[in-house]
């Protein structure tokens, strides 16, 4: 693997991430889900900033779960 890290660094950052207990993994995973939806959420609303907060839901739900389950929390697009 390529890394920009010494093997010191990383193999003290790999026994922290061993020493973690289970509720602060699950904590960190959490945080880092939260983060990938607040960036997707951002690079939205960048890319459009009239978009809604219920689009922003809608996409996300759509690029997460797939079109069918979009449709079925927000319904259909209307054509156009």
């Amino acid at each position: 693997m390529i890394s920009d890290t010494d093997e010191q660094s990383q193999a003290v950052w790999i026994e922290l991430q061993r020493r973690r207990t289970p509720g602060q993994q699950i904590a960190r995973a959490l945080e880092m889900t939260q983060l990938v939806r607040s960036l997707f959420a951002a690079n939205l609303r960048r890319e459009d900033p009239e978009i809604t907060e219920r689009e922003i839901k809608r996409r996300m739900v759509e690029a997460y779960y797939g079109t069918e389950w979009a449709e079925r929390m927000f319904g259909k697009r209307a054509a156009g």
